[in-house]
C-alpha cells in the first residue's frame, strides 16, 4: 500500500512554439500589385483576414491622437483664460 497524496504537485508546463516566417518583400510586392489594380479599376475582393497594420501605422495613429489631444487642450485653455479675463473685468470695472 502506498501513501495517499493529499497535496497535488503541479505538472511541467508545455507549450508548442511554431515560428512564423515574414517576408517583407512579398508583402510590399502584394501591396504594390493591389495599388496598381486599384488604379486600373480592377475590383479586388477584400480579404477579411488581411491585416491593415502597416509599417509606421502605430506611429501615425499616435501622432494624430497626440495632435487632437493637444488641440483640444489648447482650446480649453483659451476658453478658461477668456472666462477669467471677463470675470476680472467685471470685478475691477463694474
Amino acid at each position: 500500500m502506498g501513501i495517499p497524496r493529499f497535496i497535488k504537485l503541479p505538472q511541467n508546463k508545455r507549450f508548442s512554439y511554431s515560428p512564423r516566417y515574414w517576408d517583407p518583400e512579398k508583402e510590399e510586392r502584394e501591396d504594390r500589385i493591389r495599388r496598381i489594380k486599384h488604379e486600373m479599376g480592377i475590383d479586388i475582393p477584400s480579404d477579411p483576414t488581411r491585416s491593415t497594420i502597416t509599417r509606421g501605422s502605430f506611429r501615425q495613429a499616435r501622432k494624430t491622437i497626440k495632435t487632437k489631444a493637444s488641440r483640444s487642450s489648447n482650446i480649453r485653455l483659451v476658453i478658461i483664460l477668456a472666462v477669467l479675463l471677463f470675470l476680472a473685468y467685471l470685478l475691477f470695472y463694474a
